[in-house]
């Protein structure tokens, strides 16, 4: 019994998804849309090492020092938080 209560969920999902090509063209998957998926993929990756790189300068931190070297993870979690913050930023501007 438990088994199924844990594979429903996996059944339900994959059943969703479109099982071929042409299944998958009649749900709206176009060439142009993978394009601008990727597209805004790569500016939203660029703008967060962009973003990274500010961060680094207004923090006033050698931040490669300090993770790579001193091995510090309170900089490694702070760094991941200032990522998250301007991945939701990224996105939030994209989806606009």
């Amino acid at each position: 019994m438990r088994l199924r209560r844990l594979l429903l969920p996996a059944v339900v999902l994959l059943t969703a998804v479109p099982a071929s090509a042409q299944e998958a063209a009649r749900a709206g998957l176009s060439g142009a849309a993978i394009l601008s998926t990727v597209v805004y993929g790569v500016i939203g990756i660029a703008l967060c090492v962009l973003g990274y790189f500010a961060f680094d300068k207004v923090a006033g931190l050698s931040l490669k020092h300090e993770l790579v070297e001193d091995q510090n993870v309170a900089v490694g979690i702070m760094l991941a938080g200032a990522f998250i913050g301007i991945s939701i930023v990224v996105a939030s501007v994209m989806l606009s």
